[in-house]
């Protein structure tokens, strides 16, 4: 018998291995690369998905960014619409803020937008603060809903920001016979951080020359508030220089 094998069995030897080769080989089949598209189309989803609410906040951004560089008419017709048409909390905000201006006043619609805005977005300090100077100016005097206002202020943003504190505090001093002992303590406290950040010393003194003028017994409630450092009171020679500057010529 020759051992030179025959035609058939190189075909057939080949055949084997090639199948053997195809069995270790990557799958490329239809059913791996319908996987495989599955998968990427899964990804993209979830991408889009990801994305949606980044470009909400873009649109939202713009709108209001749009809205601030209105014009006054502009400003005033989309005033008439607020409580009208849906809006995001930035917006009716931005709103709120432009209907107090001399040049675009609506203190209805922006009572009803800084409403609207501190309802869909609780935390909004600014927006409560704005609503309880609204509350104030509509009533002509602070009510329960001027110090609902306040204190949600208050609460949102106890430190955060010192032109709100600033405000806060000033509003408390300007209506402080309307203003409950515990909120004029909290405004206080709240303030007292105006000593360690900023350049607030002017400030500071002007109020205190305020509530002299208006018999506020400010050392008392400035000597009460907690502190960690004691010494650094304020009415130090510096503020009383600026406080003296501040005083009417007699």
């Amino acid at each position: 018998m020759s051992d030179t094998a025959t035609v058939p069995d190189v075909v057939t030897r080949d055949s084997v291995e090639s199948a053997q080769k195809e069995a270790v080989r990557p799958d490329g089949s239809s059913t791996a690369l319908a996987g495989r598209a599955a998968l990427w189309t899964a990804l993209l989803i979830v991408s889009a998905i990801t994305l949606i609410p980044i470009a909400r906040f873009a649109a939202v951004n713009l709108e209001t960014w749009t809205l601030l560089q209105a014009d006054n008419a502009s400003i005033q017709r989309q005033l008439i619409r607020v409580g009208k048409v849906s809006s995001p909390p930035d917006h009716l905000e931005a709103l709120a803020e432009l209907g107090v201006q001399p040049a675009t006043q609506d203190i209805e619609a922006a009572h009803i937008a800084a409403r609207d805005a501190v309802n869909a977005d609780p935390s909004r300090a600014h927006a409560w603060g704005l609503l309880a100077y609204l509350e104030t100016l509509r009533a002509g005097k602070i009510t329960p809903a001027s110090l609902e206002a306040l204190t949600q202020s208050m609460n949102a943003c106890p430190l955060c920001d010192q032109d709100l504190i600033r405000w806060r505090f000033n509003f408390v001093m300007a209506n402080w016979g309307a203003i409950p002992d515990v909120t004029r303590r909290r405004a206080f406290e709240q303030a007292d951080i105006l000593r360690w950040i900023g350049q607030n010393r002017e400030f500071l003194a002007e109020m205190r020359v305020k509530a002299e003028r208006a018999g506020i017994p400010f050392d008392e409630y400035r000597s009460a508030v907690e502190t960690p450092v004691r010494n650094w009171d304020i009415g130090p020679a510096a503020d009383a220089a600026i406080a003296g500057q501040l005083r009417p010529k007699t």
